[in-house]
């Protein structure tokens, strides 16, 4: 059994217009969070100081989507390493509990894990955004030279009231959930024997070529271009490793299908229930709305 309560917490786009992202998930059926901007520290112990990145956010009933993109390019940002690689999905996200027994079991299961990162920021609050309240993060990261697959996050929420308001949780597109992730690399035994030592379970084998660690909450699939291209045809890597896709578990996937084809979105059908939308649609990941 796990010594940590890991569940998927949520997924994160690093993009080079803030603006692009918003109208590009506005019109796929999320409502959004209105902006925030980040701060946070450099390194761990370091003074909370101004981020020039902010993001929007889509809250479910259990996790998150974040779309988060430069706001100030004079100011620092870690999105700016991300965008050197790609443009699109980078940011993977557990839910650990307490940062300091979450840093302590995880710097134990395998090296690079890097001591826990105070980040804050300012978020709307109310049904009109009446106020503003302020919401605090502890997050702990792997060195990226360890996994380069994506930036790899075990998060300890402090305000989880400021981020999940209940008028926030409804969306037109009628996503309840994130429910998935897939991460597309060279090497599956080498990323997933990385995984399974943080999650302290072994992955299984879902597809050929495909494997998959089943969470609490959340699936995070491993596969090589071959498999992604097996899964979602035509779709090209714009590199190797990078943050393949996500998804989201829908109320009903016909309504969903009627809403996107009512804002001219086109998707494809998955060999389970469940529907996709390529990256020219999404800022660069695959998008997958699966009926639950």
């Amino acid at each position: 059994m796990t010594q940590l309560p890991l569940e998927l917490d949520h997924v994160g786009l690093a993009l080079k217009d803030l603006e692009v992202g918003r109208q590009a998930y506005d019109k796929l059926g999320f409502t959004l969070t209105s902006r925030s901007i980040h701060s946070g520290s450099r390194e761990p112990g370091g003074p909370v100081e101004p981020f020039g990145s902010g993001n929007h956010c889509a809250m479910f009933e259990k996790g998150y989507f974040e779309v988060m993109g430069l706001t100030d390019p004079n100011l620092y940002s870690s999105a700016k390493a991300l965008l050197e690689k790609y443009e699109g999905a980078h940011i993977v996200a557990f839910g650990s509990g307490e940062s300091e027994n979450g840093y302590k079991v995880l710097s134990s299961r395998l090296d690079g894990v890097q001591p826990p990162r105070r980040l804050e920021r300012d978020a709307a609050f109310g049904l009109n955004d009446e106020e503003t309240r302020r919401a605090a993060f502890n997050n702990i990261t792997v060195d990226p030279s360890v996994f380069p697959e994506a930036k790899l996050i075990f998060i300890d929420h402090e305000t989880r009231d400021v981020l999940w308001q209940p008028h926030l949780m409804s969306h037109p597109n009628g996503a309840v959930s994130i429910t998935e992730v897939a991460l597309c690399v060279e090497d599956v035994g080498e990323t997933c024997d990385k995984l399974g030592k943080l999650f302290d379970i072994d992955s299984k084998e879902a597809m050929p070529g495909i494997h998959a660690f089943t969470l609490p909450h959340g699936n995070v699939y491993v596969l090589t271009p071959d498999g992604l291209n097996a899964w979602t045809p035509g779709i090209e890597p714009p590199a190797v490793p990078f943050v393949a896709a996500v998804g989201f578990g829908v109320k009903n996937l016909d309504a969903t299908k009627k809403l996107l084809d009512s804002s001219a979105v086109p998707h494809n059908a998955h060999k389970y229930p469940a529907i996709w939308i390529a990256p020219e649609h999404t800022c660069g990941p695959v998008v997958s709305f699966v009926q639950t």
